[in-house]
């Protein structure tokens, strides 16, 4: 893929907009639980997108995934989350937080259902599930 100043456009456009939602959500939430919330949510966005044609374009998918879903989501901010937790706990003489790790390892496996769960009923509804063929030699004329 070429990068021109439309797709950069196209990836800004997407970026703003996912992150002053992601910013107004961290707000009405608090951040705790925006960081979930828009992890889940935002993998559940590119499941969607990766199984509907009508995003098959790639200046949709540009705006949508890698500029809107990736403002959206902060990954930064699970790992900040992680290390400002687990750091601050272990630096004050506290054990280990295991309630912490599985709210983190919940974050994760959500996010991948979400993604799993979006992309399956992305394909169902739009009929998009027709499979590429892997092997070029098992195509006949």
């Amino acid at each position: 893929m070429k990068i021109t100043w439309k797709s950069l456009a196209l990836v800004f456009a997407g970026g703003s907009l996912g992150t002053l939602l992601r910013f107004g959500l961290d707000i009405t939430l608090g951040s705790f639980f925006a960081v979930a919330a828009v992890n889940i949510v935002g993998s559940a966005i590119i499941g969607w997108v990766n199984s509907d044609p009508r995003t098959s374009q790639i200046s949709r998918r540009q705006f949508w995934s890698v500029g809107f879903a990736g403002g959206f989501t902060t990954m930064s901010g699970v790992a900040l989350l992680t290390a400002s937790g687990l750091t601050a706990t272990l630096s004050a003489g506290q054990p280990f937080s295991f309630q912490l790790f599985g709210y983190v390892l919940g974050i994760f496996a959500l996010s991948l259902l979400a993604y799993w769960g979006a992309y399956a009923l992305g394909e169902r509804l739009t009929g998009n599930n027709v499979r590429p063929v892997e092997d070029a030699d098992e195509v006949t004329a």
